[in-house]
């Protein structure tokens, strides 16, 4: 995302996860290890900020790997092209400069990284699909600055992208907290969605649109 003059005369985004952990600058505790085939839900701090997580790692059998990260246009990431989860597909062995990490963007099409971000609210960007290693990775709902993202796998993919969207639908049409603590299906649906209860949490969430 260090795309540069994304804005004329402000500094270039801040650095990936992949160079901030190469610096010590994130440490173990900030990373969370998610095998493939596993079901997992984390929600990460602005990479600009200091938090925990802060990053999810998922290794793959060749050595590759993973990292996910919520870029938000803050600190030194004010002049992002754009926000959301990124997905960083790191090769080891790769040569410096000959893509040792790769964005993989949301949107390939779009102009450079103006698109690179997964995110729920955006239909052409809310899942990414590596079937090769049974990995899917879905954005989710923003608690405070903290953005959710689910791991799981490809055949799991479709009902827990239809519980995360009913869910996010749920939680826009109670923005206050005092408002959602009315709403006895919010706790609930969240609840099952974060034991991956995907078929429970999209029931809970279309009774709460009621």
């Amino acid at each position: 995302m260090s795309e540069h003059f994304v804005k004329r005369e402000e500094p270039p985004p801040g650095i990936s996860s992949f160079t901030k952990i190469r610096l010590g600058w994130i440490q173990a505790e900030e990373v969370v290890v998610v095998q493939p085939g596993e079901n997992w839900v984390a929600f990460l701090s602005p990479l600009a900020r200091k938090g925990n997580p802060l990053v999810v790692k998922i290794p793959l059998r060749d050595g590759q790997y993973y990292l996910l990260e919520n870029r938000q246009p803050i600190g030194y990431d004010r002049t992002l092209p754009d926000f959301g989860l990124l997905i960083l597909k790191v090769n080891p062995d790769a040569r410096e400069g000959y893509g040792t990490v790769q964005a993989m963007k949301a949107n390939p099409k779009a102009h450079h990284f103006s698109q690179a971000t997964y995110r729920l609210d955006q239909g052409h960007r809310n899942l990414y699909l590596d079937r090769q290693n049974n990995i899917a990775i879905l954005p989710l709902w923003k608690e405070g600055e903290h953005l959710g993202v689910l791991v799981t796998t490809p055949e799991k993919a479709p009902e827990a992208l239809q519980a995360a969207l009913a869910v996010q639908d749920l939680l826009a049409r109670y923005p206050e907290p005092g408002e959602r603590a009315k709403n006895p299906m919010i706790p609930e649906s969240l609840s099952y969605f974060k034991r991956y209860d995907f078929p429970k949490a999209l029931e809970s969430a279309k009774k709460g649109m009621k």
